[in-house]
């Protein structure tokens, strides 16, 4: 008999199975969470939220004739009001029986997949729910350059940034107004500088230069919640909040430096935070942030530390109002640096959000019907499937009450690399 070997054995031996379960995605949700805890809260029902506005000045200054001169008429300060409106959204989460038969317990598996799964899939709902404020409001996750079969090169900006492994998405034509139908995302990378995504099938009609939207949107010119490339936007034509921006040309213009496709610089900084001071008063940027995507975080770094040599001042000096990375803290000119994977990588966005906040019709909680939040799935004879399905949904809308106090650097080369 030959001596017994390992394979006569393994029957007899343990399997050994790590307790841990990395995260091997992202999901981030800082804008979310940043306007979640600053930002107002308003609860609405269905109608409009109605956000007065004080648009102009009131008064006639100048100079009188105090000897029986006249003094001239007045006139008063004037007010407008914008609107704003909660959108529907919603999570859907579906599990077969056996997928909870099989993994309840730890005698059975390392972690109970249907409880875990409510945690996930609130934080991938919210990482959605960030990709989406993102976005100038209509829904637009990204615009397709060029195909290759179910391979898609997405423009950066965004690039593959805003989607998501699994997700349905639909394309539209440039204009908004065609629906050309929804596919699903079976991969998506948004590291390399090819930017691809891979879909299951195209739809029919994908001409380079479409975009894709998010599921649930229907008709031409969708609208979707109000991200950062809406209400940070020097347009004077269309609409914000129901106003007319013609109305309010220089009011409801955010302050905008184009960077005309050139790498980040100090001056570009500078000229923004400036902008802001001359839109609305010197005091008026104590309150912001800047919030970028990495690409340039790693810009704004690079020029810290490229400076071979300088000489600082002693203690109480103002040798550390330029920051160049010696004390570890990230700013720019002093306002503070929140970076995010789903920011435009082309863009710096200078933020006050005690001006922005939420108009909230239902907080992101569980879809109920009468006291039940996970419901049964039918099969083909119409008996009861092995499978069930829950929803998280929310309804809420963001807005900025002054789009004056923020400012944007956009048109910014990306670094090397990216």
């Amino acid at each position: 008999m030959p001596a017994q070997a390992n394979a006569n054995v393994v029957a007899l031996q343990l399997e050994k199975v790590r307790d841990k379960v990395p995260l091997l995605y992202e999901r981030d949700d800082i804008l979310l969470t940043m306007i979640q805890q600053r930002g107002d809260v308003e609860k609405v029902s269905s109608r409009n939220l109605r956000l007065p506005l004080q648009v102009n000045p009131g008064g006639k200054a100048g100079s009188y004739n105090a000897d029986g001169g006249d003094l001239g008429r007045g006139s008063g300060t004037a007010y407008d009001v914008a609107q704003v409106s909660p959108i529907f959204f919603r999570f859907a989460i579906e599990i077969t029986k056996l997928v909870e038969y099989a993994t309840n317990g730890r005698e059975r598996a390392v972690e109970d997949s249907a409880k875990r799964e409510v945690a996930n899939g609130m934080k991938q709902f919210r990482s959605f729910l960030d990709k989406l404020m993102q976005t100038a409001g209509s829904g637009v996750l990204g615009t397709i350059s060029s195909f290759s079969g179910t391979t898609w090169t997405m423009a950066t900006p965004p690039g593959a940034a805003l989607v998501y492994v699994g997700q349905t998405i639909q394309v539209y034509d440039p204009t908004l107004t065609t629906n050309r139908g929804s596919c699903n995302v079976l991969a998506a990378d948004p590291i390399s500088p090819t930017q691809t995504i891979t879909i299951d099938v195209n739809p029919t009609g994908l001409t380079n230069g479409d975009v894709i939207v998010h599921d649930g949107l229907t008709g031409a010119n969708p609208v979707s919640l109000y991200g950062i490339k809406y209400h940070q936007n020097n347009a004077t034509t269309g609409t914000w909040l129901n106003l007319n921006r013609a109305t309010y040309p220089v009011q409801l213009a955010t302050p905008r430096v184009n960077a005309g496709n050139a790498a980040l610089t100090p001056s570009n900084v500078r000229l923004a935070i400036n902008k802001v001071r001359k839109s609305l008063g010197i005091n008026h940027v104590s309150k912001l942030i800047a919030y970028m995507a990495v690409e340039q975080e790693h810009a704004w770094e690079n020029l810290g530390i490229t400076v071979s040599q300088i000489i600082k001042e002693g203690g109480g000096g103002d040798g550390n109002d330029l920051d160049l990375l010696f004390s570890g803290r990230k700013t720019m000119s002093g306002v503070p640096i929140k970076s995010s994977v789903n920011a435009d990588q082309t863009r710096v966005d200078f933020l006050d959000l005690s001006h922005w906040g939420r108009a909230v019709l239902k907080d992101i909680d569980f879809y109920e019907v009468n006291g039940n939040t996970v419901f049964p799935i039918y099969g083909a004879s119409g008996g009861i499937a092995a499978s069930y399905i829950f929803y998280f949904d929310t309804a809420f809308q963001v807005w900025d009450d002054s789009p004056r106090t923020g400012a944007y650097i956009d048109t910014l080369a990306r670094p090397s690399g990216y």
